[in-house]
């Protein structure tokens, strides 16, 4: 049994427990002292938040030693405590798809909440944080001093491999499409356009072009490229302006029926941005913090790998 096993039992926790009634009047409690906020987001309870409470409530854990990462911190398991945290914790919601309850609060004034999926978080000054995948694993993390993951939006870029003797923007399409097939075949979203932003480098640097869609032929990806391509090159023409001398960014946007976290994801590609190497490809792509944990952040960094052994190591 490790420090903070032994620390949970020391707290009283132990296999099978249920406090039933007397966590389920927390939760109550918790719900109606919370104070309203702007939106009128409110606190629901769910089943995994139910299970939660029922088997931990009332716990005060200790810490388990000085630490293995960081500190090891104590807490009180009562939703009570952690009921006026909804705001940051119904965003933290709304970028992960997953609801959240309050569940307590750390020794070091960190509101705690379980999710939908039961997955333990934390909220405090230097941001937000997953305990762990379950609620007795993050409350183990917590006492030993693991240190946690936090929750936050991540990117990478690359340099983009450019075929010689085309156009900078059939090489830009070309990247774009690579980055469709490694999101649909990682499970993060099948795109259905790539959309078109044109931005001259001279003059007031406003785009010409700003977000304009061009569907996704049906059948294989590289024989969309050229078609594609040229479709791009009708709306530049039907501007009045020309490739030459802009920056082409052309998008791989989520549907607009994804969810979050996958919602949150996107892959762009951009040429013309550098004046001295002009037909030069950058890749980048970005995801939003709730895309950095369970099974999305797994998908995330599978297409960051993927494009990786595409373009090479991202830049820093």
């Amino acid at each position: 049994m490790t420090a903070g096993a032994e620390s949970l039992a020391a707290a009283g926790w132990f296999e099978g427990r249920d406090v039933g009634v007397e966590a389920q009047l927390a939760a109550l409690k918790a719900v109606t002292l919370a104070e309203p906020v702007v939106g009128g987001a409110a606190w629901e309870m769910f089943p995994a938040a139910d299970r939660a409470l029922r088997e931990f409530h009332g716990l005060r854990l200790a810490p388990a030693g000085p630490g293995l990462d960081v500190a090891g911190t104590g807490c009180v398991v009562d939703p009570v405590a952690a009921r006026h945290a909804l705001r940051p914790f119904a965003r933290l919601g709304r970028a992960t798809g997953a609801r959240l309850f309050p569940f307590g609060r750390t020794d070091a004034d960190a509101p705690l909440a379980v999710d939908e999926e039961g997955r333990l978080f934390a909220v405090d000054h230097g941001g937000r944080w997953q305990l762990g995948e379950t609620v007795r694993e993050g409350l183990i993390a917590l006492a030993e001093g693991r240190a946690p993951h936090r929750v936050a939006a991540r990117s990478w870029t690359w340099d983009a491999p450019s075929e010689p003797g085309v156009t900078p923007l059939l090489n830009a399409v070309r990247a774009a499409l690579v980055a469709v097939y490694v999101l649909h075949h990682r499970d993060v979203f099948s795109a259905r356009e790539l959309r078109l932003t044109v931005t001259p480098l001279r003059g007031v640097g406003a785009p010409v072009i700003d977000g304009r869609g061009v569907p996704l032929p049906g059948g294989s990806l590289t024989e969309s490229a050229e078609p594609v391509t040229a479709a791009m090159t009708e709306l530049i023409g039907a501007a009045g302006t020309t490739a030459t001398g802009a920056e082409l960014r052309v998008t791989v946007p989520a549907p607009g029926d994804s969810r979050a976290p996958r919602s949150s994801v996107v892959a762009t590609v951009r040429t013309g941005h550098a004046a001295a190497a002009p037909g030069a490809v950058e890749l980048s792509l970005a995801a939003g913090a709730g895309a950095s944990v369970g099974g999305a952040r797994t998908a995330v960094l599978g297409c960051a790998d993927d494009l990786t052994r595409y373009a090479g190591p991202a830049s820093a």
